[in-house]
């Protein structure tokens, strides 16, 4: 659990920042033309090693934490990597003032890609049953080095971003190739690591009150720091709590899938992007493995990471999608 008693720790400072109201602006979606591929997607498993390229490809574009080269460039790739894969493509954006934290008094653009891959029904469901998730941004200072001289630096993101997105990408191909039994949405988030945290969930969550989101899904998994080596996702309480049920069915697709020891780690509440899509009235749990010495630090790499960790991750949610009732 979190110490309170070390308020400067990041997670204490997460944890105060949820309870303030955020001033989101005006958040517009445009639609995105998608050009499905006539190229095999492959037998509809994933493919692990196929996802640990596309975590090597994120960290090649650098640091990308809005308002950086390496944040455009990283947008435009997602974008082109899901445009052959999925049946709906739409981008949200919107100006985000940075109130306090890293960033404090800039207004950067942030950007949301939400997407949808039809059902085995085709375009006729068009309600999403699980909506899988991930934030895309990087922290902009490594705060939490071990070494003082480098915490001005940008965190490289290879477990903390780089990950949970190509998990998420990597799904996208492969429910390409093996429709679910129901739509699936995607959602990359923006701005979850800087200023006072998760910016691009909790745009799309008042985006959902505004009635203005294309697509609600009926439940959600979020992808965080699923890349170390030897993965054990912390027991998230916040997930327990709130989506308790939907918590249930991913430890029995771990268990159907033999891979159930890679679960039941240490109990942790851990906010993040998930508390504000439940909040919103979807229910969403959190994998994500917290005992990462190189968390917010510069050795936050990716030779800290592991292609049979991105496929237990991805293993583990496509047999969910595939396999358990909403």
């Amino acid at each position: 659990m979190i110490d309170l008693r070390r308020l400067a720790h990041p997670l204490v400072r997460a944890a105060r920042e949820v309870r303030r109201r955020l001033e989101v602006g005006p958040i517009t979606h445009e639609t995105v033309p998608v050009r499905p591929s006539t190229e095999t997607a492959g037998d509809g498993g994933f493919d692990g090693e196929r996802a640990f390229g596309l975590l090597r490809a994120q960290c090649e574009m650098g640091p990308r934490a809005p308002g950086t080269d390496g944040h455009a460039r990283t947008r435009q790739w997602m974008i082109e990597q899901l445009a052959p894969l999925v049946d709906g493509l739409v981008v949200q954006r919107w100006r985000q003032k940075i109130g306090r934290g890293p960033g404090a008094g800039q207004a950067l653009e942030m950007t949301n890609v939400l997407a949808l891959v039809h059902g085995a029904a085709g375009a006729a469901e068009q309600a999403p049953d699980v909506m899988l998730s991930a934030h895309w941004d990087t922290r902009p200072v490594a705060d939490q080095d071990p070494d003082p001289a480098r915490r001005a630096l940008p965190v490289p993101g290879a477990n903390d971003g780089a990950s949970g997105v190509a998990v998420v990408l990597e799904a996208a191909r492969a429910l390409r190739a093996r429709r679910p039994p129901r739509p699936v949405a995607l959602a990359l988030w923006d701005g979850e690591d800087l200023g006072e945290y998760y910016y691009g969930s909790r745009a799309y969550a008042a985006a959902l009150r505004r009635g203005t989101v294309p697509w609600r899904p009926r439940r959600g998994v979020l992808l965080d720091m699923v890349g170390k080596r030897n993965l054990r996702c912390t027991t998230e309480m916040h997930s327990i709590r709130l989506a308790p049920r939907l918590w249930e069915q991913v430890l029995a697709s771990a268990d159907a899938l033999g891979l159930g020891a890679h679960f039941g780690a240490r109990r942790q509440a851990i906010t993040d992007d998930h508390v504000f899509l439940n909040r919103a009235g979807i229910p969403t749990v959190l994998l994500i493995d917290y005992a990462y010495p190189q968390w917010h630090t510069t050795a936050d790499t990716v030779d800290q990471c592991d292609a049979s960790s991105l496929q237990v991750a991805g293993d583990v949610v496509l047999h969910l999608i595939h396999t358990s009732p909403p």
